[in-house]
């Protein structure tokens, strides 16, 4: 009788990957009630019975696809940025993540606006990793702010005005979401060019704006 060779490493790193990947999209497109560990499967081309091979539970593969699914998007906004001179690169992440191709592929888009409403009531874990996203998403935005002082509060506005005109646009009427997008754009780009003022002045006066207390690192929201 044949033996049977046991999977090399590598290969069952790539059929998690691909476990990953497919349940990011799916999730993504249909919701955690929407899509079942089978048909995750079976989209990335395999069994049923292969997924406890790499994942205790459906919880473990909700986070898992959580952070694929926030790099993704902070890959897909990173390269909007790359063109662009460094006092244009907010306004380019603005653009990119408020875009009409945006709303019209959430399996390929921010986890925050396609999950995010029904991940906060998900078990802790979960609701961990969605927290410890959204943490990094501020800090990532924080980097392309200039000055110090303030930029937490208004990383914190930038992504509450970004997520929720996508999942606004994304709940309207087809032809009026590119309106609630454009509505958003200029609205987030009025906020900031006042921000810029403020600091201006700020510093012309030698005082700084008010800022809001510093998030501790490793805080849950």
């Amino acid at each position: 009788m044949m033996d049977i060779m046991p999977w090399t490493d590598e290969h069952k790193e790539r059929t998690r990957e691909r476990i990953v990947q497919a349940a990011a999209a799916a999730l993504r497109a249909r919701g955690v009630d929407g899509v079942s560990i089978a048909e995750i499967m079976a989209e990335a081309g395999l069994t049923h019975g292969g997924f406890y091979a790499h994942f205790g539970s459906k919880d473990d593969l909700l986070r898992a696809a959580l952070n694929a699914a926030n790099g993704q998007t902070l890959d897909m906004l990173s390269g909007a940025t790359q063109s662009t001179s460094p006092d244009q690169r907010i306004a380019a992440v603005v653009d990119a993540y408020l875009s009409p191709k945006h709303a019209a592929h959430p399996e390929r888009g921010c986890p925050l606006a396609a999950l995010g409403p029904e991940l906060a009531r998900a078990p802790g874990k979960v609701r961990h990793a969605l927290s410890l996203g959204v943490e990094r998403r501020l800090e990532w935005l924080e980097s392309f702010l200039p000055g110090k002082g303030h930029d937490e509060e208004e990383a914190t506005a930038l992504l509450a005005c970004m997520v929720g005109g996508l999942i606004l646009a994304r709940a309207v009427a087809p032809e009026r979401s590119d309106a609630v997008l454009e509505a958003t754009r200029a609205f987030v780009r009025r906020g900031l060019g006042g921000s810029r003022g403020k600091r201006r002045a700020a510093s012309e006066h030698g005082t700084r704006p008010r800022s809001s207390p510093r998030r501790r690192k490793g805080r849950s929201m």
